[in-house]
């Protein structure tokens, strides 16, 4: 169950503080991803059910709010390939992705060792990490399983 989910108020003052405008679009993006269970949602989805609930925003304008709200660290973007992410709220754990190219089923995993070179690579290069992407692109077991499905032996 998602952490109870601020007001306006609050996501406005958060939003402030972080030196964004807070316009009534940062908050309602904002205040959807807080309000909904931890998952990836393209852009077109989130648009889709913020609208559902009745704000109206222009698709553009929820692209736009993403990327400050991703550029403010508060939203994670998951890429996908050329032109297509998801997004996720921001909830400060380290993780990377595992996405399926058939289904675009994406599952989390944290790996220490994976989180150890990370720092690492930012000490040997002099840079100060502040944002990470990584996501791993394969066929799922179901979507293999599907395309190849085991044979019957011959008796």
């Amino acid at each position: 169950m998602p952490p109870p989910s601020p007001s306006p108020i609050h996501t406005l003052e958060v939003l402030k503080r972080a030196g964004l405008l807070g316009t009534p679009a940062q908050v309602a993006v904002l205040d959807y991803l807080q309000r909904t269970e931890h998952g990836h949602f393209s852009a077109e989805e989130i648009h889709r059910r913020i609208a559902a609930g009745g704000e109206r925003m222009n698709l553009s304008t929820t692209y736009r709010v993403l990327s400050q709200l991703v550029d403010a660290g508060f939203v994670a973007n998951v890429p996908l390939g050329k032109h297509h992410s998801l997004y996720e709220l921001n909830r400060g754990d380290v993780h990377d992705h595992l996405v399926c190219i058939v289904c675009g089923r994406v599952e989390e995993f944290s790996d220490p060792t994976i989180n150890r070179r990370r720092v690492a690579i930012g000490k040997k290069f002099g840079l100060r990490i502040v944002g990470k992407t990584l996501a791993l692109h394969g066929v799922c077991a179901e979507c293999a399983a599907r395309a190849h499905p085991p044979r019957p032996r011959a008796k």
